[in-house]
């Protein structure tokens, strides 16, 4: 009897579960609006647009400075931010995903690599940038 009942309620956590998933056709839309955003993130971030990346935040800065200080902190000193690519995105659920980025910055004739992983969130039929994941 105990073993019926331990099923029963695996069963409908996997109802409730699924009941909540988005589609596959929506997941795949999610997937390739993050994308873009985050190449867009990305790009502004590399081209120093700070008013443009502020905007792909999720309201957890208070301002553009205090965004861009997040951001630019480990970077390596004196050095020019020259590119970012994505190099995984992982969801952590359907509203929130981690995206690992790889920063190209050069320094003089020394070229130099850092990875970072982003938390995005789903907030308003739009991703939003909310800060660094810990790993």
């Amino acid at each position: 009897m105990n073993r019926w009942i331990h099923r029963f309620f695996a069963l409908m956590g996997m109802v409730l579960l699924t009941g909540c998933s988005l589609s596959p056709e929506e997941k795949v839309a999610r997937e390739q609006s993050l994308k873009q955003t985050v190449d867009s993130f990305s790009d502004s971030v590399v081209q120093q647009r700070w008013d443009e990346v502020f905007k792909l935040t999720d309201g957890s800065f208070e301002n553009v400075d205090k965004m861009k200080n997040h951001l630019v902190k480990p970077w390596i000193q004196d050095s020019t931010l020259t590119s970012g690519q994505i190099a995984s995105m992982a969801w952590i659920s359907d509203t929130i995903a981690k995206v690992k980025l790889n920063w190209t910055f050069q320094t003089g004739s020394v070229e130099s690599f850092s990875s970072e992983t982003f938390v995005w969130v789903w907030k308003g039929n739009n991703w939003k940038y909310r800060g660094r994941s810990l790993r």
